[in-house]
């Protein structure tokens, strides 16, 4: 089983559609579930996960709605014996099999690395920030303080949270224009959101080439990358991260609830795609 914190997020479905696929090669049964409401629906996630622990199924990978709230449901999980792996967004508790994740803290820090490069270390720049509070999206903004730190000819001008999604960059980046129509460069959290963030630049008309960096490594990503509205992104591995939360999760089953040479923490790297290798990724 797999609990999703949104059935329509991207990468999120992505994650899904992996678990799906390779369970069935590992010969498990793999079910989609996720809330009906919006990011952050954790209430509707520890409602799925109680509904799951009635029907006994053997191991639940989760991606979490938030860090705390979905603790005691998981506790309650593993002591029904139900192996629960926690992937990409961490929770705040070692009662599970294994969390498996992104380096998401690598990856805003690369994000600014790369965005100083093109900039040769000076100019402004914006942040579009994800959900507020969530795992990924504090993260991430640790990243990005901490390159901005590192490059102090960048100036910080904005940073606002736009929850993930296009029309919130869009509309973020069209206020923060408005504000700073010298922007010169913009990192946003999630390819969505570089993505709106690409198209408030496009209407706004300015003439001036700002340098988009989105997260995630998803095929809109790609795109704007081919058709040079964004410069980079900042790759997750979708596959090796479900892949391997799916190892554990079987592995821990066939060991009778035994964590033998499972580790409590993976991280996995981030990879920054551009012109130069996006041809790669393109489906």
């Amino acid at each position: 089983m797999v609990v999703m914190d949104l059935t329509t997020n991207a990468f999120q479905i992505t994650m899904a559609n992996l678990a799906v696929k390779l369970g069935k090669e590992a010969g498990a049964e793999v079910t989609r579930y996720a809330p009906e409401g919006s990011f952050g629906d954790y209430a509707g996630q520890i409602a799925i996960i109680e509904n799951l622990i009635t029907k006994k199924v053997d191991f639940i990978i989760l991606v979490a709605g938030h860090p705390k709230a979905l603790v005691p449901v998981v506790s309650k999980a593993m002591k029904a014996g139900i192996a629960v792996v926690n992937i990409d967004n961490r929770l705040d508790t070692t009662d599970v099999v294994s969390f498996v994740g992104v380096d998401n803290g690598a990856g805003g820090k690369m994000a600014v690395d790369y965005i100083a490069s093109r900039l040769g270390g000076q100019g402004k720049i914006a942040l579009l920030q994800g959900e507020t509070g969530n795992p990924v999206q504090i993260l991430r903004t640790m990243g990005f303080d901490l390159g901005a730190a590192v490059h102090p000819g960048l100036k910080v001008v904005a940073k606002q949270g736009a929850h993930w999604t296009e029309d919130e960059g869009l509309q973020v980046m069209t206020n923060v224009l408005q504000a700073n129509p010298d922007v010169d460069a913009v990192f946003g959290e999630s390819d969505n959101l570089a993505v709106g963030a690409a198209r408030a630049v496009a209407s706004a008309k300015t003439g001036k080439k700002v340098i988009i960096v989105g997260y995630d490594g998803q095929d809109a990503g790609y795109k704007g990358i081919k058709d040079g509205s964004l410069a980079a992104t900042i790759r997750m591995d979708a596959e090796a991260m479900v892949g391997l939360g799916l190892k554990h999760a079987i592995q821990y089953v066939k060991q009778g609830g035994k964590r033998d040479g499972i580790p409590p923490e993976t991280y996995i790297a981030p990879e920054l795609v551009d012109a130069s290798n996006v041809a790669k990724y393109m489906k």
